[in-house]
C-alpha cells in the first residue's frame, strides 16, 4: 500500500449513501432499529456509496466543501481523502494524523429522529448507532478526532467528548478555520477543544472538487426569518454567484449525476437582499442550471411557503422551466408548516409569514401548497408539535389545517419540539411522547393517513436502478405502507398505538 492520507474526512454510514436515488428516502436513516431487520433496512434504503481506491465517489456536501478548502489552502490531494467508515482499514495508516467527522444528528436527538424513536419505541435510531460505531472504532485510537457540522453541539459537552474520545469540536463555518486548525495540529501546536469557525463571505467558499450525494450544491446560506426553534434562521443571508453554482453542478455532472439539487433555506429567494423575492434573479439561476448539459432533473432542498404565496407567478415560471427537463416528473422540496395556530406563529416565528402578518398563516399554507401541488411540486412539510406555550386549541387548529390539505401532493411530517443548541429556545424543555394528549395522537394519525395514501401513489417512481432494486423497493415500501395504514387507524381517535406504554423504554437518551 502507498502513502495514506494525513487527513481523513468522514461521516457515519447513514450519511454515506445515495439512498437508492430517492431524495426523501434520506429521512429513513432517522428511523429506529427494529422495524426492519438491519440488513434489509440498509439494503433497501441506505446502501453504501460507490467507492474507488478507498475514496468515496459521492459524499455529503459539507465534507466536499471542507475537502476543497483544505486543498485550496495548500494541502495536496494525496494528503486529504473523503472515506467511508467501511474503508478505514485500508485508508488509515502511518501517515494518518487527523480524522474529521461531519455530523447532522450524531446522537439521534434532533426533531425527526427523536420523534420517530420516541413513538415507535422499537430501538435506538440508526444514525446514533452508526455514529457511536464510528467514534468507537479502534482504528481511530491515537489519531486526532474533530467533530463538526450542524449537529456537533450534541457532543460538545466535555464529559461526552471524553467518553467518545473526541479531541475537538468545530462549531460554525469551516472553510477558513478548518485548514488553519489542521495545519496547527500537524505542526504540533495547541488547538482549543472547542473551535469556533468564523463567518465566511460567499466569494471565499471554494468550489467542490468531487461530486456530492444527489447532486446537492449550495446556492445560499442563512434564512433571515428568525424562527425561535431553528438554527439557520439567525444566520446572515449570503448568495453564491451563478458562475460558482454552475461550476459545482458541472463537477457533479461529469461524475454521472443528472440531478441538480439546489440547497438553500429558500431557493425562491436566491439573490434577494431582503425578505421579498427578486424573481428575475431566481429565473436567471434556473435558466443557468437547466442549460447545463447533462442536467435532467432539478430539485430544491427548501422553499418558504410565504415566498411561494407572495410570488405565484415565480412559482409557475420556475415550475415550467424545471419540468421541461428530460427526466422531470415532479419538483421535490422541503418546507415548514410548523403550526396552524396564528398565536404560536406570532410568539415563535412571526418572520415566517413576512411580508404578511401571523393571522394570515392559514391562508398562506393552504393557498401556496395548493398552487405548488398543481404546479408539479411534491413537498415534505414539517410541523413542530409541543412548542413552548402550546395549548389544546393550537393542536386542534393544526389538525384542522392538515385536513384542508387532504389530496394534495405533500408529505406531512409532525415532529416533537426539541430545544436545539444554538436556537433561541435552547433552554426550554423538549417535548416528548409522554406529554402527548389525545389531540396530539389524532394529529399524528391524520398525518400518517395522508402520507401513506400519497406514498402508495408515487412509490414506484421513487426507486431507481435495476429491476431487482426496484422490486425490492416496491416490496419494502408496500410493507411499510400497510403498517402505516394500520398505525394511522389506531391513532385517529386520539389513542396512542396499541401496546404503547410511556413506561416502556423510549431510547431517547443515548447510552454512550
Amino acid at each position: 500500500m502507498g502513502r495514506t492520507p494525513a487527513i481523513i474526512l468522514t461521516t457515519d454510514e447513514t450519511m454515506m449513501s445515495t439512498y437508492r436515488g430517492g431524495m426523501f428516502l434520506g429521512f429513513s436513516t432517522c428511523a429506529p432499529q427494529g422495524i426492519l431487520p438491519d440488513w434489509l433496512f440498509f439494503l433497501a434504503f441506505a446502501p453504501p456509496v460507490m467507492r474507488r481506491d478507498g475514496r468515496a465517489v459521492y459524499a455529503d456536501l459539507g465534507l466536499r466543501t471542507v475537502e476543497a478548502s483544505l486543498i485550496r489552502d495548500g494541502f495536496s490531494e494525496e494528503e486529504v481523502a473523503v472515506v467511508h467508515p467501511l474503508d478505514f482499514k485500508s485508508m488509515i495508516g502511518d501517515e494518518t494524523r487527523i480524522v474529521a467527522i461531519g455530523v447532522h444528528d450524531p446522537l439521534g436527538i434532533n426533531p425527526p429522529t427523536s420523534t420517530f424513536v420516541d413513538i415507535a419505541r422499537t430501538g435506538p435510531p440508526y444514525n446514533r448507532i452508526k455514529f457511536l460505531e464510528l467514534v468507537k472504532n479502534p482504528l481511530l485510537s491515537g489519531l486526532t478526532t474533530i467533530v463538526g457540522g450542524k449537529g456537533a453541539w450534541q457532543v460538545s459537552d466535555p464529559a461526552v467528548m471524553e467518553k467518545l474520545h473526541i479531541d475537538h469540536i468545530h462549531q460554525g463555518m469551516g472553510e477558513v478555520s478548518m485548514p488553519r486548525v489542521c495545519r496547527q495540529i500537524l505542526d504540533g501546536e495547541e488547538v482549543p477543544r472547542i473551535i469556533e469557525g468564523e463567518e465566511v463571505p460567499a466569494e471565499d467558499i471554494p468550489n467542490i472538487l468531487r461530486p456530492t450525494i444527489h447532486g446537492l450544491v449550495e446556492i445560499s446560506r442563512g434564512c433571515g426569518r428568525g424562527c425561535a426553534f431553528c438554527t439557520p434562521g439567525g444566520l446572515k443571508v449570503v448568495h453564491k454567484s451563478l458562475d460558482h453554482i454552475a461550476r459545482d453542478i458541472e463537477v457533479n455532472v461529469r461524475a454521472g449525476s443528472t440531478t441538480a439539487l439546489l440547497h438553500s433555506e429558500d431557493v425562491l429567494r436566491y439573490g434577494s437582499k431582503g425578505i421579498a423575492a427578486e424573481p428575475e434573479k431566481v429565473l436567471r439561476l434556473v435558466d443557468r442550471v437547466t442549460a447545463i448539459e447533462g442536467v435532467e432533473t432539478l430539485a430544491c432542498s427548501h422553499i418558504a411557503l410565504a415566498t411561494a404565496y407572495h410570488h405565484p407567478d415565480l412559482v409557475d415560471q420556475v415550475s415550467e422551466k424545471a419540468l421541461s427537463l428530460p427526466k422531470a416528473i415532479w419538483i421535490g422540496s422541503q418546507t415548514g408548516i410548523e403550526t396552524g395556530s396564528p398565536r404560536l406563529m406570532e410568539q415563535h416565528m412571526g418572520g415566517k409569514c413576512l411580508p404578511s402578518k401571523p393571522g394570515t398563516w392559514h391562508d398562506i399554507v393552504v393557498e401556496s401548497i395548493s398552487h405548488l401541488s398543481d404546479a408539479g411540486w411534491v413537498l415534505a412539510c414539517t410541523m413542530v408539535v409541543g412548542l413552548p406555550g402550546e395549548t389544546e386549541e393550537d393542536v386542534l387548529l393544526t389538525r384542522d389545517l392538515v385536513e384542508e390539505l387532504r389530496g394534495l401532493r405533500v408529505f406531512l411530517v409532525p415532529m416533537n419540539f426539541v430545544a436545539m443548541g444554538g436556537s433561541h429556545l435552547s433552554l426550554e424543555d423538549s417535548f416528548t411522547a409522554d406529554k402527548m394528549t389525545s389531540a396530539h395522537w389524532a394529529l399524528l394519525g391524520s398525518c400518517i393517513e395522508h402520507d401513506v395514501r400519497l406514498a402508495r401513489g408515487i412509490k414506484d417512481a421513487v426507486y431507481t436502478g435495476s429491476l431487482p432494486v426496484r422490486l425490492l423497493g416496491k416490496y419494502v415500501s408496500e410493507r411499510l405502507i400497510r403498517g402505516g395504514e394500520s398505525f394511522a387507524r389506531s391513532l385517529k381517535d386520539g389513542n396512542p398505538p396499541r401496546d404503547y406504554s410511556v413506561a416502556g423504554e423510549s431510547y431517547l437518551v443515548p447510552e454512550i
